[in-house]
């Protein structure tokens, strides 16, 4: 038998080979069929996928629905992956859960076939504790890309697609063409569904792909309703409440009698006011900013944001980052020095195999035209230094990847 590699959780990294969408979903039916239990929101995209996940959750929830979630990556417990009703499922039932489908792995390494790896495995796992918890909705998160996703096993009543652009290139595509392409493959025939219409060329790879499928397709254009979300900081925050909202409205098209007016009765700013999304330009302390974007469209955004924030609060810029190494680092940093233009950059390497080095960041930040850098050993101790040197007429945004808001959540936990 095969050796099944561990990650620190205690679930598989990786199985022996790529697990197809259709083996995916020959697990899920050797396990009962557990998403056949409840309709499924289906979301793809590669920035703002989260947010509207998050978004349509707490609409649903206020709606009356028992709702399941299933997002990546975590930031700090690995439950935070699973969520019913916005809370993370018990330690008891999330490792019930993942004895379970290690059994149902273990005959499938026994009859010759794969044992889940990493992201499959967090998958089945949810389906199981969707249904074993009552979920009448649950709302997916694609992995990478979509057409090969381990989700895209599901059968959902409504696709959603937020901002396509460059990230995960070697996986993806070295176009953002290409990577439309894998993205729009979560499109199933005859669901409809519901996108982001802000680059002509992705667009028409989304609106093909929807023809072809017979797919009804819901355009929405990026401020068409952003207007409605004023209280959110960042434009492409209010762009994923438009987009998320807009798919609120087609779910609505899709169920009928008492449950239909369940959905008209929800407040659709109020809930996107409530929602609590960890990461996304969210304000942990006062004039302390976290956001997890990491790809050089999303730190477009974000840079452009923030330099809006701090001009309107009166107040100078720092910035604390880092990366793993897979990403558009040169872009990045140029980004960040030039649109966000931060006093003083605050630099360490993240603790993890796929840091970047502390020598290998400052390189780069100084490349890009940075002036004031201050290096560190730890991103807690960068942290450390950032807040104490932080005055009263500067903002710290902390951005540049998801693993460093984990590692500044858990410096703040202690």
């Amino acid at each position: 038998m095969a050796e099944v590699r561990r990650c620190p959780d205690d679930l598989p990294m990786w199985g022996e080979k790529k697990t197809s969408v259709s083996e995916v979903r020959a697990f899920l039916d050797e396990l009962g069929a557990p998403d056949r239990a409840f309709r499924i929101i289906h979301v793809a995209g590669t920035n703002g996928k989260g947010s509207v996940c998050a978004y349509l959750t707490e609409a649903l929830i206020r709606a009356g629905y028992r709702v399941g979630t299933f997002v990546s990556p975590h930031l700090v417990d690995i439950r935070e992956r699973i969520l019913i009703d916005g809370k993370m499922v018990s330690s008891e039932a999330f490792r019930a859960a993942a004895e379970t489908v290690k059994r149902q792995g273990e005959a499938e390494l026994r009859a010759g076939r794969n044992f889940p790896a990493y992201f499959e495995y967090l998958y089945y796992m949810a389906m199981l504790l969707f249904r074993e918890e009552g979920c009448e909705v649950a709302v997916l998160e694609t992995g990478l890309g979509g057409r090969l996703d381990a989700t895209n096993s599901c059968a959902p009543c409504l696709t959603v697609l937020t901002s396509i652009s460059l990230d995960h290139m070697q996986y993806l595509g070295d176009t953002v063409e290409k990577i439309a392409a894998e993205k729009a493959g979560i499109i199933k025939n005859a669901v409809p569904v519901v996108y982001l219409d802000a680059v002509p060329s992705v667009t028409d790879i989304i609106a093909d792909k929807a023809r072809e499928m017979q797919a009804p397709a819901y355009p929405v254009a990026p401020k068409e309703r952003d207007t409605r979300f004023s209280f959110l900081p960042a434009a492409y925050q209010r762009e994923n409440a438009a987009l998320a909202e807009a798919a609120f409205e087609v779910l609505k098209t899709l169920i009928g009698g008492e449950a239909r007016e369940r959905l008209q009765a929800v407040d659709f700013p109020a809930a996107v006011r409530a929602t609590v999304w960890t990461g996304r330009m969210q304000e942990l302390k006062p004039n302390v900013f976290l956001d997890g974007a990491h790809n050089a469209d999303g730190v477009q955004r974000m840079a452009e944001a923030g330099a809006a924030l701090a001009a309107q609060r009166g107040k100078k810029p720092l910035l604390l980052t880092t990366s793993v190494q897979d990403k558009e680092l040169h872009a990045i940093a140029e980004t960040f020095v030039k649109v966000l233009q931060p006093t003083r950059i605050y630099l360490a390497p993240l603790a993890s195999a796929r840091k970047t080095s502390e020598e290998t960041l400052e390189a780069l930040y100084r490349e890009a035209g940075g002036t004031e850098l201050c290096g560190s050993d730890s991103v807690a101790a960068a942290y450390r230094r950032a807040r104490a040197e932080q005055g009263e007429d500067e903002i710290l945004f902390i951005a540049g990847s998801l693993y460093l808001i984990g590692e500044i959540l858990a410096e703040e936990g202690k």
